[in-house]
This record gives C-alpha cells, structure tokens and sequence, in this order.
C-alpha cells in the first residue's frame, strides 16, 4: 500500500521553498496591510496556489488598520538626552507639543507590576515580553491612569539596535461599536534595549526622571488583500482542517512570517500531488491584517465563513516564527484534546519528549476560540537559559526589523518543520476517527474549575456545586464514549466525529474564552489566561470587592458570576447529551 505520508516528504522541494522564500523577504521585505507590497506578495501567492490545482482567491474586505508617522524622544531630567524611537499603531497620537511628565519604571507592565504605585499622569517605561503582549500593556497602562507609555525591546543590550515594530490595537479585528472601545487611548513609543535600559537605571538611581514625546500614528480603513486556496479531497465530505500564516509583516520579514508563508506554498503544492489520498479538505489561508490590525483577517473569515466553519473544521494549525536560529526545545501550543496527538508527532520527528503549552484566546491568529476549533501552533523555542539572555526575546531579536533576514532561519530545522507540519496536516486529513481525546476535554473541565474554587474558597465551592457535579458527569459519560471508538463501523464513525466536533464547539467558548462564542477577546488579554475565565474573573472581582468593602462591587460581580455559571452549566449539560446520545445509539 502507498505510504503517502512518505510520499508527501519525498516530494517537497527545499529549492521552491527558498524562491518563495527569497522573493518574499528580497523582493518584497515588509508588506503591511493595504499597501502595493502587501497587494503583490497577495497576488504572488495567489498565483501560485492557482498553479497547483487549488481553488484559488483573494478576498477584499475593509479593515481597521494603523501606520506609524513619526516619533521623537528626549531626557528632560537629570539628564538631557535624545533618543531613538518609533511610534507604535494604533495610539492616540500626542498634539505637537507632545507629552512631558515622570518616568516610572514597571518592569513587564502587568498589574502585578503596578501594585503600590500610583501611575496617573505619569509615562510609564516597560519591557517588551509577552507577558503580557504589547496591546495589553497599553490597555493596562490607560485603564490605571498613565499619560503615555514607552516600550523597550527585548534581546540583548549590546549590538542590538533594533526598535521593534508594532501596535496596541487591544480589541481584536474589525470593532463594532461596543467593540471600539475596548481601544486604549494612549499615546505608545518603541525604542532600543540599549536606550531602555539607560532609562530604567535613571529611574532606579535617581529621584525623578523626566521625559517629553511626540509620537503620530494613523487609524483608517484600508482594503484587505487575503489569499485563499482550497484543496477538495476526491471523497464527497464537508470536513476541513484550516492551516493558516499570516502574509502582513514587519522589515525584512523572514522569520516572521515568510517562513510560514513559504512552508504553506510549498504544502499546498505537494498535497495538490496526492489530492486523491485525501479523506478531508484542506484550507490554505494567508492572513493579512495579523500585525495591526491584530488578528483582522482571521477574525473576518469567522465572521463570514461562520456556517461553513461550525462542525466542519476539524483543525486550526497557525504557522508563525519558526525555524529560528538559536531555538531547540520543539514547542507545541494547543488545547488538551489534541495534546497527546501532537506530542506523539514531536516525540517520533525529534526523538525527544515535546514541551506543551496550553493555547489560550490571545494570540496567533486564535479567532476560532469562540466557534470551537480546536488551536495548534508549532515552533522550536530557546532554552530557558537562553531566553534569560536575551531577555525573554521569545520570537528572536530580530523581530518586526529589518534585521529578520533568510539567514536567521536555521535550514536543518526548517526541515523539521516541514516533517512537522506534513505529518500533522496529513494525519488530521486522513484518520477515519477525528484525533481528539475527549476525556482530555473533561479533566480539563474538572482540572480548571478546580482552580477555580481554589481561588474563591469555601463561598465558591457552595456557589459552584452544581458545576462540580456536572463536571463528574462529563467525565463519566466522556469516559464510556471513548470506549466504543475501536469498534465502529463506517457510518458510526461518521456519527462520532460529529459528536465530537459538537462537543468542541459546545466546551471551548464556555471555559476557553471570556467574551463567549460569538464574541473575541482583546489581543493578549491576560483574562483570557485563567482558568474559566468566565468565572475566574468575577470570583475574582468578588474578593477585591470584599477586600474593598464595597457592597456596590460585590452585588454587581455576584450577578455576574450567576449568568457565567449557568453559561458554563450548559455547556457540559448539552455536551453530556451529545455523547449520551451516541452511545445510546451505538448500543442498540
């Protein structure tokens, strides 16, 4: 029998692979959204797509987008100084006369990092980690008063002179009216690691350190330019896994993200070849609108592909900085139900044990979140020794500048990636029975909610009770549904993977999000990062108005957390009768 995994490897051509690559970073560079470069890398890759034998397009939507004019910076006190910056998107940019007030050090600006301090009406210096991401610095920053921020790279302070590109767009996609505001009002500057830390040693020797800034940025509305290519499998089905890259990008643009771009072409056109050994569909998507628009174009195709996305996708594979020079640990972000599936992957490639983190609603283009699909992101991460060198630059020191060139892609790991990803592609294409553990799902469940009444104490464990025993219920019934999958025939498993593809839809929004199914949380939102953030939240809130004595707080938080609570309810109760109802079926 042909192995067309193996065939799927053999016929990859690392030689088309680096012209993708070369034409992308070379010919092109950077490419933001609305813009002719973005338009011709778009139309390059549509072509391309077309040439293999997928239905190919671009698809032309408005979005919210942001481009950065100018900046300057200057030490008023003790020092007098200029520096080196750029403008971040989507700030409120400063009236002529710029800004001028107190420099106030808060390390990674997280709240954490505000504790004791009073910030209103002071600029606020930070560090750029992803902890949180840049937009929820800033929406941090505006929530508890500052006039502006400034942010610093990350990467080591010698030879290191690049300012990284960005923006702070928190809400996520296109706003809606009730959206919009979720936008920090905040004018944001991004400098150097070497002028960041002469700035935080002011602020840490000297009494008082003051600086004044000027910074422009535009908001408009530009033209999306997004390409798609779809691979039909021969076999008559609707299911799909969308693999997807974003093409806007930053500088020289070869890390992030043509090296995604290019391992995407390059899959498509291979797959193409063995179209007739597919089971499912494939979806080649390249994202525009990631960079500033934060998450634009995926958001998009959510909002307009909805009915052809509900239990029909079976996957989300994100492809974003890989390959980096430097990087060894193989790093998988996912939710649990496909944890054990891509570990195996990692495990049988790389001949080591993978590092699995879990896949929150933050980043990476994660728009599927709400509707249910199940995320994967891959890339080999540093070391934690060497992330400590180059202080927490998680994505390189080169990113979003014009220093992210072909030569920061380690080739032999490239390689990996592609193995990878071919591996992951073809064997969510091809396994009769979807590769979701669902009892992974229902110790998720009961592992978060767990925390949950952690935090809240004895008051939350009576408030969630009904929560606890539905979470046992769910365990239970997911345990016997796993039980028949080695003993189905065709038509029950088609049965089966519909259920399970139900029940991802019915559990991911409730305990994966904060802004619900229909809705999108804001861009590295660090509510988003707890467990349930639904309930997580409120209990919290809940205690600080305790804390507060403040009768007001705690009545509002209290009803919040009641129509959270039934919200997550039934979720699991309506889940537990989707899997109810095909064992029941199965066993007659």
């Amino acid at each position: 029998m042909y192995n067309v995994e193996a065939g799927i490897l053999k016929d990859i051509s690392y030689e088309k692979v680096y012209e993708h690559l070369d034409f992308l970073v070379n010919d092109i560079g950077e490419r933001q959204s609305g813009t002719e470069k973005l338009k011709k890398a778009a139309q390059y890759i549509n072509r391309e797509l077309e040439s293999y034998g997928l239905k190919s397009r671009i698809d032309k939507f408005p979005m919210y987008n942001s481009y950065p004019v100018k900046a300057e910076l200057k030490v008023l006190y003790p020092e007098d100084k200029i520096i080196a910056a750029e403008p971040v998107c989507h700030i409120t940019s400063t009236l002529q006369e710029g800004v001028e007030g107190e420099l106030i050090y808060a390390e990674n600006g997280g709240y954490e990092d505000y504790k004791h301090k009073d910030i209103r009406g002071k600029i606020i210096l930070t560090d750029m980690t992803w902890s949180p991401g840049r937009p929820e610095k800033a929406r941090i920053a505006y929530e508890l008063g500052a006039k502006a921020l400034i942010i610093m790279n990350w990467g080591p302070k010698e030879d290191n002179p690049v300012i990284q590109m960005g923006g702070v767009k928190s809400q996520w996609g296109n706003p809606t009216p009730d959206t919009i505001k979720e936008m920090p009002l905040i004018p944001v500057l991004s400098i150097t690691r070497q002028a960041g830390e002469y700035l935080r040693e002011l602020c840490i020797n000297k009494d008082a350190v003051k600086v004044w800034f000027r910074a422009e940025a535009t908001r408009e509305w530009v033209e999306a330019n997004q390409p798609m290519g779809v691979l039909n499998s021969e076999k008559e089905t609707d299911e799909f896994i969308l693999i997807g890259s974003h093409i806007d990008a930053w500088g020289k643009a070869a890390i992030c993200n043509s090296s995604g771009n290019a391992l995407l072409l390059e899959l498509a056109r291979v797959f193409s070849l063995h179209r007739s050994y597919l089971k499912r569909n494939i979806i080649f998507a390249f994202w525009d609108g990631h960079e500033v628009a934060e998450c634009g174009g995926s958001a998009w195709f959510v909002d307009n592909y909805w009915d052809k996305i509900v239990n029909k996708c079976v996957a989300y594979i994100n492809v974003d900085n890989i390959a980096i020079k430097g990087t060894s640990v193989p790093g998988v972000e996912s939710v649990s139900e496909v944890r054990r599936f891509t570990l195996d992957i990692i495990k049988e490639i790389w001949k080591v044990d993978g590092k699995w983190n879990w896949a929150y609603k933050g980043g990476g283009d994660s728009s599927f979140f709400g509707i249910g699909v199940p995320y994967i992101s891959f890339a080999t991460e540093y070391t934690e020794e060497k992330l400590k060198d180059l202080n927490y630059a998680f994505y390189s020191p080169w990113l979003h500048s014009n220093e992210d060139t072909i030569d920061k892609i380690d080739k032999d790991l490239y390689i990996k990636h592609f193995e990878f990803f071919a591996a992951l592609l073809i064997r969510l294409c091809n396994q009769n029975i979807i590769p979701y553990n669902i009892v992974d799902i229902a110790n998720e469940v009961k592992e978060k909610l767990d925390k949950v009444i952690g935090l809240g104490g004895k008051a939350a464990d009576a408030e969630l009770e009904k929560l606890k025993e539905i979470s046992m219920d769910f365990y239970d019934s997911a345990l016997e549904f796993s039980k028949v999958q080695p003993y189905m025939e065709p038509q029950m498993m088609r049965r089966y993977n519909e259920a399970l593809l139900k029940v991802t839809g019915k559990i991911s929004p409730a305990i994966r999000s904060y802004s619900g199914r229909y809705g999108q949380d804001p861009c590295c939102y660090v509510i988003a990062e707890y467990p349930i953030p639904c309930l997580y939240f409120p209990i919290k809130k809940i205690l600080e108005a305790k804390e507060n004595n403040s009768i007001h707080e705690y009545n509002l938080w209290k009803t919040k957390l009641l129509k959270e609570k039934n919200r997550v309810y039934d979720s699991i109760n309506e889940s537990i009768e989707i899997i109810n109802s095909f064992v029941s079926e199965y066993k007659k």
